[in-house]
């Protein structure tokens, strides 16, 4: 796109048009109604301010950038059938790793797509979060890719598989602020790489960020997807790594929405004030297997509040927003009384949202709505690492 840039600069006319195998298009810029209007008014803007200098008027330089900034996985057949769920295997650490792929039925190799990442939670698999969230039949609606990444497991004496993330902080105790749980708390199986047995510990440590890292790279590699659209959500121990990831690899997404999933006490993070990222929590009220009040949860852990996680991700340390919160619509306010709260004006350009509704420790639906998948995919699609300025 930087050559066209400088064509247009030069004061030559450039045709746009729609068919197929365009100078646009061939530069990875897709050919639907959004990416043509965001390109067209980069051209627009960049053709009336050279024109001004040529006038006379001062003007700061105008870059125009492509719409899309696609993956090296353009062009190449997929790893799996398009309107249809398949696993991947891959090697990560030295272990054995897979993640589910979905992509929609009309998923083109030369079109990039956006991608959502999706976490299962605690003794859960990627075929099982797949088939409760209903996300894949979403994808096919409004046209995304969804990855479902399986976490490790172990079988306990007692037969029963136990799958988890390390999100750093479940299998961290004590941590910063103490133990992250009581005394008297529920006591969860021991994953046996984490070594010695130690209280309130739980959490997976096999290294499961660099499995993701690892993954993020396989899925560019071979999937057509919009670097700038790449979001992560998860749904309780799931959403808890989605916090861990917007902490140490924002620079890879463009929003994230943790699930019914907060690190424990002592654990809150955000990015830095250089990589904005935009965050919707989403929990509910009634939820009191993983507090987002800040208080014990009903198994004796503790986890940070959502009021901490929004004050530190909203802090100028890192989204640089306002301090107070003010209401934040969606299309789905009021519906199982889902109510949201921003803090807005960030600097950055991020949005810092907060979303609790009338629910317990589950994933925001009931057997004939699935509104969750509406709040979180309408918050995704507004957002992109090009539109935040990075």
């Amino acid at each position: 796109m930087d050559d066209l840039s400088a064509r247009i600069a030069m004061g030559e006319l450039i045709l746009l048009d729609g068919a197929t195998g365009t100078e646009l298009e061939r530069r990875g810029v897709p050919m639907d109604a959004a990416a043509w209007r965001t390109t067209i008014a980069a051209v627009l803007l960049a053709t009336s301010l050279t024109g001004a200098c040529a006038s006379g008027a001062s003007s700061a330089p105008v870059a125009v950038r492509a719409a899309v900034r696609a993956s090296a996985g353009c062009g190449t057949p997929p790893p799996v059938v398009p309107g249809k769920s398949g696993t991947v295997a891959m090697r990560a650490g030295g272990l054995e790793r897979e993640y589910r792929v979905h992509l929609p039925p009309d998923y083109d190799p030369g079109r990039a797509v956006s991608l959502v990442l999706h976490f299962h939670g605690y003794t859960g698999t990627a075929e099982s979060t797949e088939s409760y969230t209903g996300l894949s039949r979403h994808a096919d609606e409004y046209g995304y890719a969804v990855v479902y990444p399986q976490s490790t497991a172990f079988v306990t004496d007692e037969g029963h598989s136990i799958t988890s993330w390390n999100d750093l902080a479940g299998s961290a105790s004590p941590g910063p602020a103490g133990p992250i749980c009581a005394e008297t708390a529920d006591k969860y199986p021991h994953p046996p790489e984490c070594g010695e047995a130690r209280p309130c510990n739980w959490a997976s440590c096999h290294d499961d960020l660099g499995f993701i890292e690892l993954m993020l790279d396989r899925l560019e590699e071979t999937l057509c997807i919009d670097l700038d659209r790449i979001y992560a959500t998860g749904m309780s121990n799931g959403g808890m790594l989605v916090h861990r990831l917007g902490c140490a690899m924002p620079e890879r997404l463009a929003a994230i929405a943790p699930v019914g999933g907060t690190l424990a006490r002592g654990f809150n993070c955000a990015p830095g004030a250089s990589t904005p990222l935009s965050m919707m929590n989403v929990y509910g009220t009634r939820d009191d297997y993983v507090s987002q009040k800040g208080v014990e949860s009903s198994d004796g852990y503790y986890y940070t509040s959502a009021e901490d996680v929004m004050k530190k991700w909203a802090s100028a340390k890192s989204q640089g927003c306002d301090p107070a919160s003010t209401p934040y619509q969606t299309s789905r306010t009021g519906a199982f009384g889902l109510a949201c709260i921003q803090h807005d004006g960030c600097t950055t350009g991020a949005e810092v949202v907060h979303c609790a509704w009338d629910g317990a420790h589950d994933w925001p639906r009931d057997d004939a709505d699935n509104f969750g998948n509406d709040i979180i995919w309408d918050f995704f699609s507004k957002h992109s690492r090009f539109s935040a300025g990075r």
